[in-house]
């Protein structure tokens, strides 16, 4: 299935989207593997602390400026259900991805450090009706773009990637009540998500290179 929609865009602007999720999903990856596997006041004090929230709060940005390729082909399939989903499911990716996880990583590495524990519990508490439903848009963004995937697979996201997807958010969710560090679980899960979204990018480029597709996407 070619990347098409209902609006006309030129190769550039196809291409810089599609290098927008291979370094946004590669620096959300690295990020994410730099972080210590727990918050802690120890934590904040590794050489890793600030390199892993700027790199992956660099690479949540770019992956939202790029998702308009993977969201796009759902909206030239003639079924209005998935093409509003497809559009949902971008809203909370944008929410997520452009709003959440940049003032979480801004906040994490350059404000907590300088706080104490009993400040930070409290910034966390008086936050958490803000920043909970924003990083819920996270999880479930992303579980919606699974299931855009299973529904009708296209050439950027395929039902094995869906599943990846899928796998890597209920992780994430379940991670508090899991055995160890939350870390060791959200890591990995949130690795996962950046690599399958640079291979999307690196789909998309082949694709490009291949039958240079025109593909719409609003900003």
């Amino acid at each position: 299935m070619s990347i098409t929609t209902e609006l006309p865009a030129t190769d550039s602007d196809f291409r810089w989207r599609a290098y927008a999720l291979i370094g946004g999903g590669v620096l959300f990856a690295i990020g994410n593997a730099l972080h210590p596997l727990r918050h802690s006041e120890e934590s904040e004090q590794a050489a890793t602390w600030v390199a892993a929230h700027v790199s992956f709060s660099a690479g949540a940005v770019l992956m939202a400026a790029g998702l308009p390729l993977v969201t796009a082909a759902w909206h030239s399939l003639g079924r209005p259900s998935i093409a509003r989903l497809a559009a949902v499911t971008r809203a909370l990716l944008y929410a997520g991805l452009a709003v959440a996880i940049p003032i979480g990583g801004y906040h994490e590495a350059f404000v907590a450090p300088r706080l104490s524990h009993h400040e930070q519990h409290a910034i966390e508490t008086a936050a958490m009706p803000v920043n909970g439903p924003l990083a819920a848009c996270f999880l479930v963004g992303f579980l919606l773009l699974a299931g855009c995937a299973f529904a009708a697979p296209n050439t950027l996201l395929a039902r094995p990637a869906a599943a990846v997807l899928v796998v890597s958010v209920l992780v994430m969710g379940a991670a508090e009540g899991l055995p160890g560090a939350e870390g060791l679980w959200i890591i990995p899960g949130t690795i996962a998500v950046g690599l399958v979204v640079a291979f999307a990018g690196v789909r998309a480029l082949r694709d490009t290179d291949a039958s240079t597709p025109r593909a719409a996407m609003s900003s």
